[in-house]
Formats: C-alpha cells, sequence, structure tokens
C-alpha cells in the first residue's frame, strides 16, 4: 500500500508518467535533495520565475517550525493573509536583516536553533537550482514596458521614472507572491481543501474529511487552499461521544479554481450529479465543478437527466420497499386477490405477484417522478394491474371482482387474504332478499360473509347463508329485535326487502 500510495504521489507531483518512467520533471527533482513535494514546489517557483522565493519556501518547509509555538499560544490573532508559508518566509527576512542575531529573533518569537537550520538548507537548494540552469521569469506588462524602454529607468532620474520603478517593484512581488502561491499548490495537489462557509474555520478536504484550520493560520478568507501541514491535536484522539477529533491544519496557503485550472485541467470537470434529499424525501440534481472528489461548486440543475432521476429515485424507494408507496394492506390484497383467481382458473394466464414483479412495477412507476409524494399519489397497485394483458385483466375481474353488490344496492368491498377465503362484512339487514351468499370464481368459491349488527359487531361469520337464515337467525332475531326496536326483523329474510344503503 504504502508504495502504491508513493507512486500515485509522483505521478500527481509529474515525477513519473502512467507507466512509471522518470519525466524530465522527475530528473531534475532527483537533484535537489530535499522530499519530492519540496523538490517540486522549488522548481515550480523556478519555473515562475521565483527560484529564491521558492529555495526558501521549500527550506521552510523541510525544517523545523520557525516560530516559537509558545509565543504564539494565547497571543492576538495574526494579520490576514494568502499564505501561512508567505508569513514564515518573511519572518525569515526580517531575520536575515538583523544577521540572524539570537536574542533579537527570540524577541520576534522565532526559533534561532530553527532559523539557522533554514539558512542552510536554503543556500544549498539556491546553489544546486543555480546548478540545473537559469529559468526565465514570466513578466508583467510593467516589467515590459521598463525593458522596452530601458531610457526611463529610475536610473536617469526623475519622478515619472521613479514612480514607474515602484510600480515595476510591486508588480514582481504580486508576480513572485503568485508563484509561490502555484508553487505550493502544484507540491501539494492532494492537500486542496473547500471552507465549509464564508468565514468558517472548517475545511473539506479531498479525499473526505473535515479539517480546522490553526488560530494562528492567517488564511482566514480564501474560499479554497491547500492543507499543507495537517495534524490530529496531540490529547484528541477521542472526541466526546467516541468520534475521532478533527485534523488540525497547522499551515496553510490559499488557491483559487484558476490556479487548479492552469496546474491540473484534467483534475477538474463539470458533472451533474444526482442526490437524495433526505429531509424532502426527494431526488435533486446538481451542476458542479468538482477537482477529484472536491466539489468546488455547486448549483441547482435545470434539466437533470431524467433517467438519472429515476433510477435515483427507484434505488432509495426500492430501499423502503414497494408496500411503503400504496394504502396500508393494499398491495397484499391484491397479491391475494390475483393469487386467488390464478388458484381456481390455471389457464386465464395469472400468476400471483412475486416481489420482484412488486419491486419492477415501483421501478417503473418512478419514471418521469422525483420525489415520494409522487409516487405515493400514483397508484401502485393500479400499475400492477396495468401489467397484466388484457385477457388475464377481464379473467380476473370476471373470477375475483374487487366489490360485490348486494340486494339494496349497497357496494361493498370484497378482502382478499393468503390462505383465506375471501370474505365481505356489510350489516345484516343488507342480505334481506338473498337465500343464498354470493360467491366467486363462477360460483365454486362462496365469500365468507360476516353479517354485523347495527353496533358494526358480528352477529355471525358463515358460508352458509341458507343455513343461518334456518337455524339461526330466528333467535338472533329476538335479541336484535329487543335491542334494536326501531330496525326491521322480518321474519322471512330470504323475501324481505333490505334497507336503502346509506348516504
Amino acid at each position: 500500500v504504502a508504495v502504491a500510495t508513493a507512486r500515485a504521489l509522483l505521478l500527481r507531483l509529474g515525477a513519473v508518467d502512467a507507466r512509471g518512467d522518470v519525466t524530465e520533471m522527475g530528473r531534475r527533482m532527483l537533484r535537489l535533495p530535499v522530499h519530492p513535494r519540496l523538490a517540486r514546489l522549488a522548481l515550480e517557483a523556478a519555473a515562475r520565475g521565483a527560484a529564491e522565493g521558492g529555495a526558501l519556501v521549500a527550506a521552510i518547509l523541510g525544517e523545523r517550525d520557525l516560530r516559537d509555538r509558545r509565543a504564539l499560544d494565547g497571543g492576538a490573532l495574526p494579520p490576514t493573509g494568502p499564505s501561512d508559508l508567505l508569513e514564515l518566509a518573511h519572518a525569515f527576512e526580517e531575520a536575515a536583516r538583523v544577521r540572524f542575531a539570537p536574542e533579537r529573533l527570540r524577541r520576534m518569537g522565532l526559533n534561532p536553533a530553527a532559523v539557522q537550520a533554514v539558512e542552510r538548507s536554503r543556500r544549498q537548494l539556491q546553489r544546486t537550482l543555480r546548478s540545473l540552469g537559469p529559468t526565465a521569469p514570466p513578466t508583467s506588462a510593467a516589467t515590459d514596458q521598463v525593458a522596452a524602454h530601458p531610457e526611463r529607468s529610475a536610473a536617469e532620474g526623475g519622478a515619472e521614472s521613479r514612480d514607474a520603478a515602484s510600480a515595476v517593484e510591486r508588480s514582481r512581488e504580486t508576480l513572485e507572491e503568485h508563484a509561490l502561491l502555484l508553487a505550493t499548490l502544484a507540491a501539494y495537489p492532494d492537500r486542496v481543501a473547500r471552507r465549509r462557509s464564508s468565514g468558517s474555520d472548517e475545511v473539506v478536504l479531498v479525499g473526505g474529511g473535515s479539517a480546522r484550520l490553526d488560530p494562528a493560520s492567517v488564511v482566514r478568507e480564501a474560499a479554497l487552499l491547500v492543507a499543507i501541514d495537517a495534524e490530529e491535536r496531540r490529547g484528541e484522539r477521542r472526541a466526546p461521544g467516541g468520534r475521532a477529533a478533527e485534523a488540525r491544519v497547522r499551515l496553510a496557503s490559499a488557491a483559487t479554481e484558476e490556479m487548479l485550472l492552469d496546474l491540473f485541467p484534467e483534475a477538474l470537470r463539470y458533472d451533474v450529479a444526482v442526490q437524495w434529499n433526505a429531509a424532502a424525501e426527494r431526488v435533486e440534481a446538481a451542476e458542479r465543478l468538482v477537482y477529484d472528489d472536491l466539489v468546488l461548486e455547486e448549483t441547482r440543475a435545470a434539466r437533470p437527466d431524467p433517467e438519472k432521476v429515476a433510477a435515483r429515485l427507484a434505488a432509495e424507494a426500492l430501499a423502503r420497499g414497494p408496500r411503503a408507496f400504496a394504502p396500508e394492506g393494499a398491495l397484499d390484497r391484491l397479491v391475494a386477490r390475483i393469487g386467488f383467481a390464478a388458484q381456481h382458473a390455471p389457464d386465464a394466464g395469472l400468476a400471483a405477484p412475486s416481489e420482484e414483479e412488486l419491486a419492477a412495477a415501483l421501478r417503473d412507476l418512478c419514471a418521469g417522478r422525483r420525489s415520494f409524494a409522487e409516487l405515493r399519489e400514483a397508484d401502485l397497485p393500479g400499475a400492477l394491474l396495468a401489467r397484466l394483458d388484457p385477457r388475464a385483466r377481464a379473467g380476473l375481474e370476471r373470477l375475483a371482482p374487487e366489490r360485490v353488490t348486494l340486494p339494496g344496492g349497497r357496494s361493498t368491498r370484497i378482502h382478499y387474504e393468503a390462505g383465506k377465503p375471501p370474505w365481505i362484512e356489510s350489516r345484516l339487514q343488507d342480505f334481506f332478499g338473498l337465500a343464498q351468499g354470493p360467491a366467486l370464481a363462477g360460483g365454486k368459491a362462496p365469500l365468507v360473509l360476516h353479517l354485523l349488527a347495527p353496533n358494526q359487531r358480528a352477529v355471525q361469520v358463515t358460508t352458509d347463508l341458507a343455513g343461518f337464515w334456518e337455524r339461526h337467525y330466528p333467535s338472533i332475531r329476538r335479541e336484535l329485535a329487543r335491542r334494536y326496536p326501531r330496525h326491521a326483523w322480518p321474519e322471512d329474510p330470504r323475501n324481505a326487502s333490505p334497507p336503502a344503503p346509506r348516504r
């Protein structure tokens, strides 16, 4: 794993190609006696006209921290800036101006031994970079103008020439700063991070996870940055509740999308991400600018791919199960109904739907929809029925209808349950005028009748209505007449008229 990781890093740094062969950049990096990251930083800076600054920054990163951390703890916030490395480079330059006097360095909050180590490393890197050959720095419009008109240089005097020289110097410093920011990014392409939100000290990292910027960091405004040095805080291995403590970014450097495009155009891509909003129970799509796996920008997509939307909705819906998108018990009743018809008419082309067929019907229903709410309104049982061919559908309606109409005109739903005969329930009086109870499957399967008293409680459950009228109704009639005297309880229910259905 370690070897594969190292090879991947060398590929990202441009030291080797996809086949693993050393590139020209890699050969130049080998000449520098530092880590490959720092070698790439120094060479990138030199190629952009900032060889001295690159050597210094690489030396700073290769040695101990210049700063006395004890002097930083509890102090005032440092000024805002583009890079902690540039701040350290400025601190080193101040140290050089006082000739590295130890007492002066301590008063400046610097570690004298670390400063001396950086100085030795810087000189060595500068010598090696010079031995690799000069690199022409990029020029700005101001420097081009001065180069084209040397007669206007500051050496010839005059306010205009002094102003021009000052502008050239400022431009040179800006270019060098930009070059060093780019060089830092080139050395740490796998450490790019995005600030969680404006003003936040939390950043989201390439590769996943998050970290917090050290309070001593000057990079407090950049939306994108390079997390150069990240560590888990000592003594914070586990946070309350058992979660691992967040990493702390001790050194950071600002980056921009333009810098990423300059250095790593192949790692940037635009895509449309289809995401699941669990709170709203809906699919949402966003157009994103992504670097590796880090989302840099995200906006709502106006016209996402309908197939991707349907696929994501189906995945989330199937995780819930088809029964979550139909009225309670509706799918099981339909499955039992089709199974009942198939059992009594094997040649009708019917078979009880399997769980796979329920899932397929739900998946089909996701086309053109984006939310669970739309799925619940879409009539999954109806969609399952629609999958039957016309002949099978007609056979189902004939053998096992959804409802039955009683003599008085009352329509009641037939209950189908797996492993049980179909049944209906209604007031006992609704069955007046019937000598025999209703039957299904062409009269082969009598319905189980739940005969209800006016209080909606069953006084009898039977498949033999004729036997009930003959054997049980007379005694039940007397009890019902006593308890419900306002209702009619005829002696001959077979020839009596049922009450009109309630509206």
